[in-house]
């Protein structure tokens, strides 16, 4: 169920892999259509072909605010993508990038979830030194 809500963190590969999914489904979505002559394609098949390649596109976009939220950036950095030319770059640089290390403020790590967050660790030397 966390593959359709905003919630959580989502490490490179496993972004890669959906992403590979979902566009291999919206180039299905498209191409069944296309397949049949334009005058023989039913009111139906185009319908559902477009509510297909509208679920995808939500999907995708999920996806893009889980890996933001990986690398400890609100999901409204996704309307960046919406510009010319920095979608490439910023398409790229969610494959690249690696993510927060540890836990940040959209969960725990999904690739170290042993990790604690850094206030929870306490140094022992200063420990013995608030004892004596």
């Amino acid at each position: 169920m966390a593959f359709f809500t905003a919630k959580g963190r989502l490490r490179r590969r496993a972004y890669l892999l959906r992403l590979l999914g979902l566009y291999a489904l919206a180039i299905l979505f498209y191409a069944i259509p296309g397949l049949l002559y334009a005058s023989d394609v039913p009111a139906g098949l185009a319908l559902g072909a477009l509510v297909g390649i509208v679920a995808v596109l939500y999907l995708t976009m999920v996806q893009v605010a889980l890996r933001l939220h990986d690398l400890d950036l609100r999901a409204w950095w996704w309307l960046v993508m919406l510009l010319p030319g920095v979608s490439y770059v910023l398409g790229a640089g969610l494959q690249l990038v690696q993510g927060t290390v540890g836990p940040n403020r959209f969960g725990p790590d999904p690739k170290r979830p042993y990790l604690l967050p850094p206030l929870l660790v306490q140094d022992p030397e200063a420990e013995s030194a608030s004892e004596t």
